[in-house]
């Protein structure tokens, strides 16, 4: 794609108008660069185009600092289905919520003797990721200090429920939350990305449904089983408790490696080599999915149980669930798993109730913000007043969220 496709208005590539309505979005070429550890290309904004239309991009331009956008580029190949970059780049163009990317114009172009045909959506950069967060030692109750701890925790609950609550009532469900898929502004805003895989009311039909969609330990018990008949949204629902658990699961160790078999080379090496350094702490994830689907299933029932007909009535749809037997775990109390987390914080009563293994059991997002908005919240720094509105706080929290993610990232 040539310079003029990005820098003019409407030209014949332009896929779907964002929030730019089609307008030039006015980059500086010369800067188009990879960005290492996403699937992005960033960009410097020029001195021109629309930046106007970007208000926080034209205070920092007269801050003398060159605004960032992210591009993603998605190569139209009917084999990375359900993987589809114009319906990603349609259900970005008509949401519009504070929680959930933006969406500046996405562009398509066709298949020529050097490249195959790919969309290329242009969005917001937003610095961090919620993985880095919880990959910060500093984030615990222990260092950053409980009550700031939870304040944070609880904030960032909120937004991705409230984004969560919004999809779902736009009939969409993004079957992909996890904790690379939700960034995070420097001034506190979090924003859920990622809708490769997402799916509308009509996009898929019951008993056909994929259910190759989620990731390793957040995907839900009804996708383990290759569920094909499946209610999409609640997949969202304990994607999200189980990306917000991790907030507070201890820090540990990893689990040493089991040793394999040696010949008399590799044991002088390990005798004699200079001995590696010591692991670092890592947060660990509520449930093990690095291993199989099987591991992943055994993990769930460990914490909540090996379902029964009655507590799973689904499973009798799902006739993968019937060619395996589990041993009988009973439910245990999440909060044992979850040691930073306070009992009298609301997440402590909506998490459990979102992790049902029964689908229709499982708390609603909506229901889960409405439990977490009967208290103060800290709010980013960076919405607007509407935007504020739109997610039920219009009332300023008492904290300094930009400050709070400053001690921790």
């Amino acid at each position: 794609m040539s310079a003029p496709d990005y820098n003019v208005d409407n030209p014949p590539t332009l896929l779907e108008a964002g929030t730019l309505q089609g307008r030039a979005i006015g980059i500086d070429m010369s800067t188009i660069r990879p960005f290492e550890g996403r699937p992005i290309f960033l960009a410097n904004l020029a001195l021109r185009g629309s930046l106007d239309d970007m208000s926080e991009a034209a205070g920092k331009m007269r801050r003398g600092v060159h605004p960032v956008v992210a591009i993603k580029a998605v190569e139209e190949d009917r084999s990375r289905v359900p993987r589809d970059g114009r319906r990603e780049a349609r259900l970005l163009a008509k949401l519009d919520h504070p929680n959930i990317l933006s969406l500046l114009n996405a562009y398509a172009t066709a298949a020529s003797e050097l490249s195959v045909p790919r969309i290329t959506l242009f969005t917001p950069y937003y610095p961090h990721t919620f993985r880095e967060l919880l990959a910060s030692h500093s984030f615990t109750p222990s260092v950053l200090d409980s009550p700031d701890f939870q304040t944070l925790a609880e904030s960032l609950a909120f937004q991705l429920l409230s984004a969560v609550s919004y999809l779902h009532d736009q009939g969409i469900a993004h079957r992909d939350i996890n904790p690379n898929n939700l960034v995070l502004s420097e001034g506190g805003r979090l924003v859920l990305i990622d809708f490769g895989i997402a799916t509308g009311a009509s996009d898929e039909q019951p008993g056909s449904m994929f259910f190759e969609v989620g990731t390793g330990s957040y995907r839900a018990p009804e996708l383990v089983f290759a569920s094909r008949d499946y209610d999409a949204p609640a997949i969202d629902l304990w994607a999200a408790a189980v990306t917000l658990a991790e907030c507070f699961t201890p820090l540990d160790y990893p689990a040493a490696q089991s040793p394999g078999s040696e010949d008399s080379f590799q044991r002088y090496y390990r005798q004699h080599a200079t001995p590696p350094p010591p692991p670092e702490l890592e947060r660990k994830t509520l449930f093990d999915g690095g291993a199989s689907d099987f591991l992943l299933a055994a993990s769930i029932f460990k914490v909540c149980g090996t379902p029964t007909a009655e507590t799973w009535p689904e499973a009798a749809k799902i006739p993968n669930f019937a060619r395996f037997t589990f041993a009988s775990f009973p439910p245990t109390d999440l909060l044992s798993h979850l040691p930073h987390l306070a009992p009298a914080t609301p997440l402590a009563t909506i998490l459990p109730h979102m992790l049902q293994i029964s689908a229709g059991r499982r708390m609603s997002a909506k229901d889960a913000v409405e439990l977490l908005s009967k208290q103060p919240l800290a709010v980013p720094d960076d919405l607007k007043d509407d935007e504020r509105q739109s997610c039920g706080l219009a009332e300023g929290g008492e904290y300094d969220l930009r400050a709070l993610l400053q001690r921790v990232l």
